[in-house]
């Protein structure tokens, strides 16, 4: 009877255990667009690769320091004013994207499109400076900064976000815990008759 509770209990405490690697593997953390390794001034080119997305400008360069702060960018078009539109491809899907826009001059506006692929999700407008929420998209794989202003333009900056699924390596080290809990089990089971 002893070790019966004894193994009832053993069994719990497994279970208990697996649960809290599930739990622990679908946990998402939070990731941003790091600008800081970035030389201020013109990059001289029209696209950055970042680890985390790829930043294309659809004008003349990509400035970064953009509103007198040190890790803003912005879509340079020709005439030095940050009004050109740009795109931020993700690496991964992507939820909760906030970020912030500033260096707003009177008639400066722009429409944020969010995509999931090839699917337009929404838009949304801003013509003020300050955060900007995206966090009602889930899976948005690109946004489409259109800027469509008539002053400086605007800057980017603190791009935060979380990844819309566990990295395939969360997915494999589940597996092998998940593995190693059944072998272990089957062994106590096996040596208990």
């Amino acid at each position: 009877m002893r070790k019966m509770i004894c193994s009832a209990l053993e069994n719990k405490s497994t279970t208990i255990a697996a649960v809290g690697l599930v739990l622990a593997s679908a946990s998402a953390s939070a990731d941003t667009l790091d600008f800081s390794v970035l030389s201020p001034g013109t990059q001289n080119n029209t696209v950055l690769v970042l680890p985390q997305a790829t930043i294309t400008s659809f004008g003349a360069d990509i400035f970064v320091g953009a509103a007198n702060i040190d890790h803003e960018i912005c879509a340079l078009s020709g005439g030095f004013t940050c009004q050109a539109d740009m795109k931020v491809d993700f690496t991964t899907a992507v939820n909760g994207l906030q970020f912030v826009a500033s260096g707003r001059d009177d008639g400066d506006h722009f429409d944020v499109n969010v995509y999931n692929g090839a699917v337009l999700l929404g838009t949304v407008g801003n013509s003020a400076n300050g955060l900007v929420d995206l966090t009602a998209f889930s899976h948005v794989t690109s946004i489409y900064l259109d800027d469509s202003s008539t002053a400086s333009g605007f800057a980017y900056d603190h791009f935060t976000f979380t990844a819309a699924v566990p990295e395939p390596e969360s997915y494999a080290m589940l597996l092998v815990g998940l593995g190693l809990l059944g072998f272990v089990a089957r062994r106590k089971r096996a040596q208990s008759i």
